[in-house]
């Protein structure tokens, strides 16, 4: 025998009287500012180079295989990439984009490279992920960022970027080297 529809909408509202809904836990990603490290003289010099060498209008060059990522500013000094790729700079901040769609990602990239480099950064780590947890297990976030990077603002600030080393994330995170900014 079948119930009256009415009949189980009051039986319903009877079960779930004085239930209160959950807040909601979730929190967007932000980006984590570490205490600025002092620079070495090493790294001066890279910079005296970057600024000798990188007049900023000039399109990427863009590198990157299936698993590993890697571009740069036409005439950027091989070394410097080199020296990004092994981790000899330090990442001065991090922004963690797991669980975020393309369209979310890239507006949080484009402000965070441009809030970054306004703060006067050099170094950031952008992790991304391998994109196992993807649909059909394709990444979604690794392939675009290198498009991102050399489009939009980000690629009047960007000077480089490269997959971090295996012992900071690896291909699931990229390091981005910005040009020199005005610190706030």
């Amino acid at each position: 025998m079948a119930r009256d529809p009415d009949e189980d909408d009051a039986l319903f509202a009877a079960a779930v009287a004085g239930v209160v809904p959950l807040e909601q836990t979730r929190l967007a990603p932000t980006p984590v500012y570490r205490d600025p490290v002092p620079l070495s003289e090493r790294e001066r010099e890279v910079i005296r180079e970057l600024d000798a060498l990188v007049n900023g209008e000039s399109p990427f060059d863009l590198r990157n295989s299936d698993e590993f990522l890697s571009g740069c500013v036409p005439g950027l000094d091989p070394r410097v990439l080199r020296r990004l790729r092994k981790g000899e700079f330090t990442p001065q901040a991090d922004l963690d984009l797991h669980g975020c769609d393309a369209a979310t990602a890239r507006g949080l990239v484009e402000e965070f490279v441009v809030a970054a480099h306004a703060r006067g950064l050099r170094c950031l780590r952008i992790v991304h992920g391998r994109g196992r947890r993807s649909p059909n297990g394709e990444p979604v976030l690794r392939p675009s960022l290198p498009r991102w990077l050399a489009r939009g603002p980000a690629r009047w600030i960007v000077l480089a970027y490269t997959s971090a080393p295996p012992t900071d994330g690896g291909t699931g995170a990229t390091y981005v080297l910005l040009r020199r900014g005005r610190a706030l």
